[in-house]
């Protein structure tokens, strides 16, 4: 491989030059192109990394507002007296209102299996209240009549809750839809500040891919 020198005596650019252009080595022109295949595959694993971290974002999209809100719940007064302009959705609010343990579900959810109870509150149709069911058991707090969480629908919780939704429809003859609002009690927005970090973390993962996209396109000087 040829080497110049110029006048300092030091060594001139590989490949040497011809009337003053330089010239192309042919030991580079023989190196083996990158692999396509390897690069392609690099690519689309790149931009599923992208889309499934979009997809988880957008899943707590719902938590993530809730967490953002203000630690003051909104009173919305007496049960008996709600108007379905107070109940929106997503909003940390406080109610007053009669348990009507008559309409009670208990259920289990979460990996552990834990003990939730639902029950609709007296003189309204609208609106259930969602406890742990040691609440109950607890002398201090099973004759509560203030409760305080995250109001959501039925339908905004998902498939989580269409069975408990189903049974209080029809075995239980209440008036539950998807549109039935239920306040998950004791819920407030501090507890969902994991979904803060999640959505950091899936805005870490796309950026740092947008970055590795950048760099991959980016001419070589």
């Amino acid at each position: 491989m040829d080497h110049t020198v110029d006048a300092a005596g030091l060594p001139g650019p590989i490949g040497g030059s011809v009337g003053g252009v330089e010239a192309i080595d042919p030991e580079l022109l023989a190196l083996p192109a990158p692999p396509r295949g390897r690069r392609l595959l690099a690519m689309t694993l790149m931009a599923a990394v992208v889309g499934m971290a979009l997809g988880l974002g957008a899943s707590v999209r719902s938590d993530l507002a809730y967490a953002l809100q203000p630690e003051q719940a909104v009173a919305l007064g007496d049960a008996g007296a709600l108007k379905p302009a107070q109940l929106v959705n997503n909003r940390f609010a406080r109610v007053h209102g009669t348990p009507m343990l008559g309409g009670m579900v208990q259920f289990k959810t979460g990996m552990f299996g834990t003990q939730r109870v639902i029950f609709p509150l007296a003189g309204q149709r609208n609106l259930f209240v969602q406890v742990d069911s040691a609440a109950l058991s607890d002398p201090r707090t099973s004759a509560r009549t203030e409760f305080a969480g995250r109001l959501v629908t039925f339908s905004e919780l998902g498939a989580r809750f269409r069975v408990v939704r189903e049974y209080l429809a029809r075995n239980m003859e209440l008036p539950v839809s998807g549109e039935t609002y239920l306040l998950v009690a004791d819920d407030p927005p501090g507890t969902h500040a994991w979904s803060v970090l999640f959505a950091g973390l899936c805005v870490g993962i796309i950026g740092l891919n947008v970055w590795l996209f950048s760099r991959w396109f980016r001419p070589l000087r």
